[in-house]
């Protein structure tokens, strides 16, 4: 059995498998949801079924506690406390955002699956595939669909603490965690419950850590999966380069055939997400809008499009979430590993650009995977800084 997870990672085999069964219901166009009606006349079964489903989520769940490499008190103390933390963002998102969207949250399941919804959510259509999955053993979407953002939020937090320990210790890790609590409420401020941003947000912190990890065909298949989701995946092409600097050059053949296999694989996936929904090369069918987002984001009188949110949150947004960390990173960089800062600053700059002409800059749900980055290097260049101090006052 080892021989073979060595030879086939599980990370891999889990990434084909989520793409394959999560656009199943897509191509096919499955009715929402199938087992409504039977589950519906036999409440028992139904309550099986939600059983069954908690099970099998426990059973992911205790598969990843058995590849933690931690002391075991260690992971109780720190899988219990995240835990807790989920269920205190999903409580909140439950109570700011699904109480008053969740009509909105049904509609929008059921267009992506019948290819009625617009774009450009239904060319991001694996969330709402992996839901169906979750849906069908028990007929409850508001059930499925609180268990799903509940597991997703939680995998979430291990992936933060996990590429946090690439570069901090255990207790300033979990404060990584803490802190993407701190600003999850302002991140879901403007939110109407979109199923991305939990499982978008884990896949792309997991790229990252497998790409520090140096282990390139998992990087790889995080980032095919990554495409299925979000189009934002788009812009870790270059980071197996950048977060390995200090081995990788641009001299070398295989750095180039790892760009060359990335980008042309990445927008292979790209169109075949769209083409199917009569994409057509323009901002209508590329992202629903009239224009580019840059006029109404930067509150220039010409913008079409227009919003109800004060243009002075378009600006407060991504100065919280990105702008503000920059000037300490650029500062202090001799401070950290040369990989870590150019990521960060290439990511976080072509993310904000990105969001800039594509979306409203006060969603700044967007900008949380370059949060995480941007904390990982203060808390480092802090850490760094005080044992300086320390070594020298001693």
């Amino acid at each position: 059995m080892i021989e073979v997870m060595k030879k086939y990672p599980v990370i891999i085999v889990a990434c084909i498998l989520w793409i394959i069964l999560g656009s199943a219901p897509i191509v096919f166009s499955s009715p929402p949801l199938p087992t409504f009606d039977f589950f519906g006349g036999h409440p028992l079964c139904q309550l099986a079924g939600k059983a069954l489903l908690v099970g099998l989520l426990a059973a992911v769940t205790s598969f990843i506690w058995r590849f933690d490499p931690e002391p075991f008190k260690t992971k109780v103390a720190r899988y219990f406390g995240f835990a807790l933390v989920t269920a205190l963002l999903a409580d909140h998102h439950y109570h700011a955002v699904d109480f008053y969207h969740m009509d909105w949250q049904i509609h929008q399941f059921g267009g992506i699956l019948m290819h009625t919804w617009p774009p450009p959510d239904i060319y991001r259509f694996l969330p709402e595939g992996t839901l169906w999955w979750m849906t069908l053993g028990n007929g409850d979407l508001v059930f499925s669909y609180l268990a799903y953002r509940y597991f997703f939020t939680f995998l979430l937090c291990l992936s933060i603490y996990r590429l946090a320990r690439c570069y901090l210790p255990a207790p300033t890790s979990i404060f990584v965690v803490f802190v993407y609590g701190a600003f999850y409420p302002l991140s879901t401020r403007y939110n109407s419950g979109n199923l991305l941003d939990p499982m978008s947000h884990l896949v792309m912190l997991t790229a990252f850590y497998y790409c520090r990890q140096r282990q390139f065909w998992s990087f790889f298949w995080l980032f095919v999966l990554g495409v299925f989701i979000k189009e934002t995946m788009l812009l870790l092409a270059p980071c197996y380069y950048l977060m390995n600097l200090e081995t990788a050059s641009l001299r070398e053949k295989r750095t180039w055939q790892q760009f060359i296999l990335l980008g042309a694989t990445g927008m292979a996936v790209f169109f075949a997400c769209r083409l199917p929904f009569n994409f057509n090369y323009n901002t209508s069918t590329l992202n629903n809008t009239p224009e580019s987002m840059i006029y109404a984001n930067l509150g220039c009188a010409r913008a079409q499009m227009t919003s109800l949110v004060p243009v002075f949150e378009r600006y407060l947004h991504p100065f919280l979430f990105l702008l503000m960390w920059l000037p300490l990173l650029v500062w202090q960089r001799r401070r950290q590993p040369a990989s870590l800062f150019w990521t960060a600053l290439y990511f976080t700059t072509t993310l904000y650009f990105t969001n800039l002409f594509f979306g409203w800059n006060y969603e700044s749900r967007n900008f949380v995977p370059g949060l995480i980055l941007l904390v990982i290097c203060t808390l480092f260049i802090l850490t760094d800084w005080v044992n300086e101090t320390a070594e020298s006052a001693a």
